[in-house]
């Protein structure tokens, strides 16, 4: 009987994808993802010996790990199908190892794209594993490691608490940090404008906003000096003294990468990183369309490279020609390059080839696959078709020494408009002469306040980021949940606000580990892991100017002081302060009186300080077991409730009777409830099912 090649990819979805497509001749195994890394319980890294590593096979792999080196031992020859990245390449490179003395003969292969005709290609031009690439994960692995298992234990001590710290981890709660300062030092002042509503010769009638006087830029400081104004503006006539035409040129935007799907599905759908992320990765490996064969929709979504493949191009420009016309195709095909060259051997994210339509495909997605792969569809024929023309009309209006100005514009061209409907909102003037006297139609003079920068949501957080040059987009959903899983953040209206804690943690690296906090020092070392992954660096090299700087740090910070937490709060039974403490038996932080062990005084206390009230008994009974009901704080959804004091034995919760009023829909009573899957309260309707109206909580 021949033997078969063993293909090995890294996940059960993508592994029943592919074996559709490669028959009889290939077995298809997943390693589910990595299966060696450092040592969970210590460094793993000889720092004296070049920072070599010792790796380990995971715990719970052994049986798996069982099974390939049984198919290994009988294959022909074995293809590492792990992801096209570095990530990707480095379980390829563990896979060898383990592998290479059940079978010699492994090669790696590479799909960018899941689809039948990529995977009959790669698989018939496999090549060596990327010893660069892999070298390049390597080092950032060693330097989170070297990060986290030197800097979080510190932390640990001086201030308390399961606290860690991370190379990138640390500097997006500095990010975060900050801002929150900005807009804590933030003085609001006042400031007033004016528009005012015309009408020409023809109609619509339009706006224009007060922006000159006595041809400087008008700021209008208080009520009073509103008024002043206003009655100036009565003596005088609105005159349009200049009709500026001009045409400009709206450029295609790039096609999507990692970092701008991230940016655009929170931007148009307020999805969290994770969770585009997964969606797009279900949308790679591949789902079944129109009860066919699975096949993967899109390109690989773990990419900074905004390249496109020259078969993606030239079927892309023949389907805009024939369902838009030829003069929505560019004379030369739009290319689009960064600034640095980032895993260029990459493509951006776009439709695998042949494409399929959104609508073609709807009903064979779930609405967020949709949605995703409806974006990403959208942005990449968009950026491979012609600019948009505009031709942009502004009006200057003339009263006495002030000048108003409104914008309008009309688009004569759509263009890539014509894909990404959703962008270009025109206001469209009417067609009036210079010198025309217009009629007032309403004065609208209105109170402003200048407001603080805004709190980083995920999307913007992102975004800067990646500005900076600091760590990965593929990184940044795990980043992001850590920073809510030490409780250093909480999430505001889709917001992130830096809790108490946080703050604490950003203030005492700042002080004690200058050079790990420094966005520069850290945005180099990304640069670094780029030319490692490309051959021009040694990884060794790029360890030790990170190590000898934290190294040096930690030597500083052995003998300093411990970090008391204050709440802001005094002790009720002695007047002394209130500290923050971490709790090991409860697992939980608390604030105690800072004369302990002379007072025992404590409190519950939620994130940001907020003392957590006692349980309280109620009057009236669980209606299922009979035990009175207790309202209690939940630390997870940090929202008091009302249980059964029998908890766990009965799990009884009330809802809330709160008098909330009647829902805008149906006019059923509305009543405050919680969600297991968002872990917040919600206002619902009570007539749920029939009725499902919502709003927040």
């Amino acid at each position: 009987m021949a033997k078969k090649t063993l293909v090995i990819v890294e996940s059960p979805a993508k592994s029943h994808t592919i074996s559709k497509y490669l028959g009889d001749g290939y077995v298809i195994s997943s390693s589910m993802g990595h299966v060696r890394d450092l040592p969970a319980a210590v460094l793993g890294i000889d720092v004296k010996n070049n920072y070599r590593p010792h790796y380990e096979n995971l715990p719970g792999k052994a049986q798996l790990i069982k099974e390939l080196r049984r198919q290994a031992h009988g294959a022909a020859q074995i293809l590492l199908a792990s992801d096209p990245d570095r990530e990707g390449e480095a379980i390829a490179f563990h896979l060898q190892q383990i592998l290479h003395a059940d079978n010699p003969h492994i090669l790696r292969v590479l799909f960018n794209e899941i689809t039948r005709a990529s995977v009959l290609e790669a698989v018939q031009n496999p090549m060596a594993i990327d010893a660069d690439k892999v070298n390049s994960q390597q080092m950032r692995r060693l330097l989170d490691r070297l990060a986290g298992y030197k800097i979080s234990p510190v932390l640990q001590r001086k201030i308390g608490g399961p606290l860690s710290a991370g190379r990138v981890q640390s500097i997006a709660l500095k990010l975060i940090v900050e801002r929150e300062k900005e807009i804590r030092a933030f003085v609001s002042e006042e400031f007033w404008t004016v528009a005012v509503e015309l009408l020409g010769s023809r109609k619509p009638s339009f706006i224009a906003k007060l922006e000159k006087s006595g041809g400087k830029a008008v700021r209008i400081p208080d009520g009073e000096s509103c008024g002043a104004i206003l009655s100036e503006l009565q003596g005088h006539d609105y005159v349009l003294e200049r009709v500026q035409k001009k045409s400009r040129k709206r450029k295609a935007p790039p096609p999507l990468i990692t970092s701008t799907l991230q940016q655009e599905a929170f931007r148009r759908f307020k999805y969290p990183v994770k969770k585009t992320m997964q969606l797009a990765q279900q949308l790679y490996e591949g789902l079944p369309i129109r009860g066919g064969e699975p096949t993967g929709l899109i390109t690989y979504m773990r990419t900074d490279s905004f390249r496109v493949s020259d078969q993606a191009r030239d079927l892309a420009r023949e389907h805009i020609a024939a369902t838009l016309g030829k003069e929505y195709c560019p004379a030369t095909a739009n290319v689009f390059k960064r600034k640095s060259k980032i895993q260029d051997a990459h493509e951006c994210i776009r439709p695998s080839v042949p494409f399929h339509a959104p609508d073609d495909v709807k009903s064979d997605l779930n609405p967020g696959q949709f949605k995703i792969y409806q974006l990403i569809w959208e942005r990449f024929f968009a950026s491979q078709m012609a600019d948009a023309e505009i031709e942009e009309t502004q009006f200057d209006v003339r009263n006495g020494a002030y000048l108003f100005v409104c914008k309008g514009e009309i688009v004569k061209f759509k263009g890539f408009m014509a894909v990404l409907k959703g962008d270009g909102e025109q206001t469209v003037l009417p067609a009036l002469q210079e010198k025309e006297v217009l009629q007032l139609l309403k004065t609208d003079d209105k109170q402003n306040f200048t407001k603080p920068p805004p709190r980083y949501s995920e999307a913007s957080l992102v975004k800067v980021l990646e500005e900076k040059g600091i760590g990965r987009p593929s990184t940044y959903a795990k980043i992001i949940e850590t920073l809510n899983k030490r409780e250093y953040v909480y999430n505001e209206d889709k917001k992130f606000v830096p809790t108490d804690l946080g703050v604490n943690v950003v203030d005492y690296l700042e002080e004690n580990f200058n050079d790990i906090m420094n966005y520069n020092f850290t945005a180099e070392l990304e640069k670094e892991l780029d030319l490692v992954a490309e051959g021009k660096l040694d990884w060794v090299a790029g360890i030790d100017r990170f190590y000898q700087k934290l190294a040096l740090d930690l030597e500083k910070v052995k003998d300093g002081k411990k970090v008391e937490l204050l709440t802001g709060g005094k002790c009720p039974e002695c007047g002394g302060d209130l500290v923050k403490k971490y709790s090991l038996r409860t697992r939980g932080w608390f604030a105690g009186c800072s004369n302990y062990p002379r007072c025992t005084y404590t409190e519950r206390v939620a994130l940001n300080n907020e003392k957590i009230g006692k349980d309280e008994i109620q009057e009236t009974p669980c209606p299922k077991c009979g035990k009175p009901l207790v309202k209690r704080y939940s630390p997870k959804t940090r929202q008091y409730f009302i249980g059964c004091s029998g908890y766990p034995a009965c799990k009884h919760i009330e809802n809330s009777a709160e008098e909330l009023g009647s829902c805008p829909q149906c006019g059923k009573p509305l009543g405050k409830k919680f969600s297991r899957k968002t872990r917040r309260y919600f206002v619902g309707c009570s007539g749920y099912p029939e009725c499902k109206f919502v709003q927040k909580g």
